[in-house]
């Protein structure tokens, strides 16, 4: 039986993929900076209308929220740079590209989180990386 974490996982995918497809769509006469803005402003609504919803309330350490905030400012200038290259370039090429956004993750993990890779992971984030040399080319 397939677990809710890997039900969620894959309805995320699905959604990174359309947010990919429709931002290249949008950046066809959208400016990359306005069409940044505008998903942000939609994604803030959806995110909000949640959290009153569920009734959640923010909180956390001092700490952790502003690692929060400092994650969604490197969210912020990622999704620029994504929109930037999408307007210059290639949509399968750009979005393979910036697919591997999870090697960083998995290197400071290593580096500064004491996490342990496999060799099965390191041959997987080798193929990963492999596969968009490839893409791209």
């Amino acid at each position: 039986m397939v677990g809710s974490s890997i039900l969620v996982a894959v309805a995320a995918l699905v959604l990174y993929g359309a947010w990919a497809v429709t931002a290249g769509v949008a950046t066809r006469s959208v400016t990359p900076l306005n069409a940044v803005f505008v998903s942000y402003v939609a994604g803030i609504a959806v995110v909000g209308a949640y959290v009153l919803f569920t009734r959640r309330p923010v909180t956390g350490s001092r700490v952790d929220l502003a690692f929060a905030a400092v994650s969604g400012v490197c969210l912020a200038a990622g999704t620029v740079g994504f929109y930037a290259a999408l307007a210059r370039g290639s949509m399968p090429v750009v979005s393979a590209i910036v697919a591997l956004y999870f090697v960083i993750p998995a290197v400071v993990g290593v580096l500064y989180f004491d996490a342990a890779l496999s060799a099965t992971n390191v041959a997987g984030l080798a193929l990963a990386v492999a596969a968009v040399v490839l893409v791209a080319s």
